[in-house]
C-alpha cells in the first residue's frame, strides 16, 4: 500500500482554461483548452511528493495492475462542494506523476469527507486491486 498527504486539488471548474480558437482542414471550429495555472502546479506538486517516496516503493512504479484507491478529503473551508469536484484534477496528478500507468486502472475508489482542514488536504491510499 502506498499513503500520500497531498495539497487539496483545484476544483474541476478551475481545470482548465479556453485558448484561442481553432478551425480545423475541414472547416470545424472549437476552443483549444489548457491546463490552468492552478492544475499545473498541483500536478508539480504531487510529482515532487511522489518523487519522494521510499526508494522501494519507486522501484515498482507505476503501478501496472488493477487499483484500489481510497481518498480522504479534508476540505480547506466550510464551503458547500460536491465530493467528486476535484477528483478528476487528483486522479490525473496520479498518472502525470508516475504513481499508475492510467487512471482507468481504478477499479474501486472510495471516498469520504473529513474534517476541515486548514489549506485543505488529501490523504491518498493505493494498491494493487486483487
Amino acid at each position: 500500500m502506498i499513503e500520500l498527504n497531498l495539497p487539496w486539488p483545484p476544483s474541476i471548474n478551475h481545470y482548465k482554461e479556453i485558448g484561442r480558437t481553432i478551425t480545423t482542414k475541414e472547416g470545424k471550429t472549437y476552443q483549444q483548452r489548457y491546463n490552468s495555472k492552478n492544475t499545473t502546479a498541483f500536478y508539480y506538486e504531487v510529482w515532487v511528493l511522489v518523487k519522494q517516496l521510499d526508494a522501494i516503493k519507486l522501484k515498482d512504479l507505476p503501478l501496472l495492475g488493477i487499483i484500489s484507491l481510497e481518498l480522504d478529503l479534508y476540505p480547506p473551508d466550510r464551503r458547500k462542494r460536491d465530493i467528486d469536484n476535484g477528483c478528476k484534477v487528483l486522479l490525473d496528478s496520479l498518472t502525470k506523476a508516475g504513481l499508475i500507468k492510467d487512471d482507468s486502472q481504478i477499479s474501486r475508489l472510495l471516498i469520504e469527507r473529513k474534517d476541515i482542514f486548514e489549506g485543505g488536504k488529501v490523504v491518498v491510499r493505493l494498491w494493487e486491486y486483487l
